[in-house]
């Protein structure tokens, strides 16, 4: 079946049945039912190659991770992220290209660009990214090339979505003040990544605005990896003076290695130490004890992601698009909620313990 066969049977013109097909609003409610019956009826499906050459788009959007490959997949977020992103192209009949190679060098960058964009085989990108200087980045800004983070940019004004890092980490170092806490560390995550920083700003925020003196020793980096997060915790427990009483943690799976730290050196959470993750990840809910974490809606990141850049693409020129999509602080056991208080000892006692 072709285009004039579908005219015939819908009784339109060819030229109606193109814009239905490529979904010109210039066609009256009545002309469009007709055609798209026919099309149903007879399992018709537009060439793609065909379709690309008169609309000049590819119906194809990009997803790049700035990371070598072996970081994105034993990470517990990126995953999910791409999930979303999947099923919400798959909703707006697109189609998703993963561009599974890193781009944190100027040559790469470079090479990435000329082989994907400069020869315009995507119509928009996603960058799920967030790193302090991305050189992909400033070429996709530099050459107005349609694109959204999933992650705000520290300096430019790009189009992204993200959650509030800060604003929730700050809550949840505030919710572990107050249990009673006043000696907090953190694990943080990769230096060079934005949500590594505003998480760090969140927990230094909640202990200056209630008086506690920082301490650098008791932030210790993670790298957002599980065994990062146990050798994080090993090295807080190993400090010198009064270790923490709790931990905020930048990411679940550096918290899922850091109770196994405090497990192995005999101590209890929370009774001994407390701890509050950062994702909401499935497995928060099945540890023992369930882990506390800041939950951020990633579905919700990669459906903002798709339609975000679906009108970058359809309005290019337009001002750049930012949004914070919400976050939930999760209460488990882990933090000292849910927990009996008579199976909870008083974080004073905890202290003089230590």
């Amino acid at each position: 079946m072709n285009l004039e066969e579908i005219a015939r049977l819908a009784g339109v013109s060819r030229s109606t049945v193109s814009r239905v097909i490529n979904g010109d609003a210039r066609v009256s409610d009545a002309s469009r039912a007709r055609v798209q019956e026919v099309i149903q009826t007879h399992d018709y499906h537009p060439n793609a190659a065909a379709r690309s050459l008169a609309s000049r788009r590819s119906g194809i959007i990009g997803l790049l991770i700035p990371r070598e490959i072996e970081w994105i997949f034993t990470d517990l977020f990126f995953p999910q992220v791409i999930k979303s992103i999947s099923s919400a192209c798959n909703a707006a009949d697109l189609n998703l290209m993963l561009l599974m190679e890193s781009s944190e060098s100027d040559e790469a960058a470079q090479r990435l660009f000329n082989r994907v964009v400069g020869g315009r085989y995507l119509d928009g990108i996603i960058v799920v990214s967030n790193v302090i200087e991305e050189p992909l980045v400033e070429m996709l800004d530099r050459h107005d090339f349609p694109f959204v983070l999933v992650g705000r940019h520290p300096s430019r004004d790009l189009s992204w979505v993200d959650v509030d890092n800060r604003a929730a980490s700050r809550a949840a170092v505030e919710h572990l003040i107050g249990h009673g806490h006043r000696r907090i560390g953190m694990i943080g995550g990769s230096p060079n990544l934005i949500a590594t920083l505003d998480r760090r700003d969140g927990y230094h925020d909640a202990l200056l605005n209630t008086g506690i003196q920082l301490d650098p020793e008791r932030y210790v980096s993670g790298n957002f990896t599980e065994l990062g997060g146990h050798a994080a915790m090993r090295r807080l427990l190993t400090l010198p003076g009064e270790r923490p009483t709790a931990i905020f943690s930048a990411s679940d799976l550096m918290a899922f290695g850091a109770m196994r730290a405090i497990e192995e050196s005999g101590l209890r959470i929370p009774e001994d130490i407390a701890i509050i993750g950062f994702d909401g990840v499935a497995r928060g809910a099945k540890v023992l004890p369930s882990l506390t974490t800041v939950s951020q809606p990633v579905a919700g990141l990669g459906v903002e992601a798709v339609a975000m850049v679906q009108q970058r693409i359809e309005l290019p020129g337009q001002p750049p698009m930012h949004r914070y999509l919400p976050t939930e602080l999760t209460l488990r056991e882990s933090c000292g909620c849910g927990i009996a208080a008579s199976d909870l000892l008083r974080v004073e006692e905890v202290a003089a313990r230590a």
